[in-house]
């Protein structure tokens, strides 16, 4: 959808309060008015475009991705999807989002719900079906328990990192790594014994 896209473009570009609906009215090439008849409120174009975002870092497993073993699986769903456009700037419209938080509270829900939210939903739907086969042993946990405390061991602490940014995995590699002990330590866990 050319509204989304020109939100994202500006999302990426922008700092949060410049990202008007005049200014996507704009990029994507219609007026305010009909913008309006499409969303009825910034907030509410802002959730669909972070719930957009969202589902392109994350998704579901493939039918074929779902044959491989648990640490594959895992391995999958952990790794962020690339959006060349939010490269540089995840920490910085984080912030924003957390700034905007108290008066555009639905901006900051659909961010957790479509970003992290979604991932442990994937991650516990694949624990589940870990469980059923024996291939895991939640030890007595809520699948979408134990999916949530392994997505904070690979993503870390969000806090540290918007304070600190230069302490966090930055690289790429550093990212697999950190995921890799992660998924490690976690099925060493969770292994059936």
């Amino acid at each position: 959808m050319m509204v989304l896209d020109a939100a994202a473009e500006l999302l990426a570009t922008h700092r949060l309060e410049e990202v008007s609906m005049a200014a996507i009215a704009r990029r994507a090439g219609m007026s305010k008015r009909t913008l309006y008849t499409v969303f009825s409120c910034r907030e509410e174009l802002l959730g669909a475009s972070f719930a957009r975002i969202g589902q392109t870092l994350f998704r579901r497993l493939t039918e074929v991705e779902r044959q491989q073993p648990l640490a594959e699986r895992l391995r999958t769903l952990l790794t962020l999807n690339h959006v060349p456009c939010f490269e540089e700037t995840p920490l910085e419209l984080l912030r924003a989002v957390v700034t905007e938080a108290p008066v555009f509270p639905g901006i900051a829900r659909q961010l957790d719900t479509e970003g992290r939210g979604a991932l442990i939903r994937y991650v516990g739907e694949e624990l589940t079906a870990a469980a059923a086969e024996g291939e895991a042993d939640l030890k007595g946990m809520r699948a979408e328990d134990a999916a949530e405390l392994l997505v904070d061991m690979v993503i870390g602490d969000t806090l540290h990192r918007l304070l600190i940014p230069e302490d966090s995995c930055s690289t790429p590699a550093e990212r697999d790594l950190r995921r890799d002990r992660a998924i490690a330590l976690f099925l060493d866990g969770v292994r059936p014994r």
